[in-house]
């Protein structure tokens, strides 16, 4: 049984101390670390799912794995629309948190970017070579239960502003899903909400930002101000292996974030 944490929309500035939408995101996210550490049994993966860093350089990424690495896991990550690529390439020295594939057990999890053609409001889309090594992937091992994993989500959520950034050709990944049915299922980040949504028949969970939430189902913008729902949070997910997954939410008690 593999055992997946994912972290997303970190927003880690350029300087630590500085603040993304009133709250010190390094803090959040030290405290939301320190959390799962004391309080949950150790993960096997960290999948880390965009907007990581807020438009930051090399330096940001490495305080954000500096942070993450008391967890003492095997990290992958993926940009996200504010993300700077070629920054976590300088920061990742092992050479392995961008790899694309991740075998767990009888998993495989195919981590995506979907960074390209971006419309300057924070929508995306995935490039013709990654549509095409994506179906290259899922035709080698249709035997193995697989997870696809990216950033924007490919799906209406039901808040206007939100829709109109969200994966801008997901009709392409839809007709890829539909063709493959040992995708079990997508994760993505972006929303900075809990939500548990479908697409091309299969389920597609989201996971809250490690620093603010957003509040769903909005014309526009507007930060989630209810304190159950308020605080930085996670997802985490078990594998079975049948192909079964079980996804559970993790919000940092409210006490824990002052």
């Amino acid at each position: 049984m593999t055992r997946l944490l994912q972290l997303s929309d970190c927003h880690l500035p350029p300087m630590a101390g500085e603040l993304f939408r009133g709250r010190d995101a390094d803090q959040c996210l030290i405290r939301l670390v320190q959390w799962l550490q004391s309080e949950f049994a150790p993960f096997d993966h960290l999948l880390l799912t965009g907007d990581l860093v807020h438009h930051g350089g090399p330096d940001a990424y490495e305080r954000l794995l500096q942070i993450v690495a008391p967890l003492s896991l095997c990290v992958h990550w993926i940009p996200g629309n504010h993300d700077v690529t070629a920054a976590m390439q300088l920061a990742d020295h092992t050479g392995k948190l961008g790899h694309k594939v991740i075998h767990s057990g009888n998993w495989t999890l195919l981590l995506l970017d979907s960074t390209s053609e971006p419309d300057g409001r924070g929508s995306g889309s995935l490039s013709r070579s990654e549509l095409d090594w994506l179906q290259r992937q899922l035709a080698q091992a249709p035997q193995r239960p697989t997870l696809l994993v990216l950033h924007h989500n490919p799906t209406p959520t039901g808040s206007v502003w939100q829709d109109a950034i969200r994966l801008g050709n997901s009709t392409a990944l839809a007709d890829l899903v539909d063709a493959a049915p040992h995708v079990r299922g997508v994760i993505c980040g972006h929303l900075h909400q809990l939500q548990l949504l479908s697409f091309a028949g299969r389920p597609l969970w989201s996971a809250p930002s490690t620093v603010v939430q957003f509040r769903a189902g909005c014309e526009q913008f507007e930060l989630e101000t209810d304190p159950s729902r308020a605080t930085p949070g996670a997802r985490w997910y078990r594998l079975h292996p049948d192909g079964q997954v079980d996804a559970h939410s993790l919000q940092l008690p409210h006490e824990l974030t002052s």
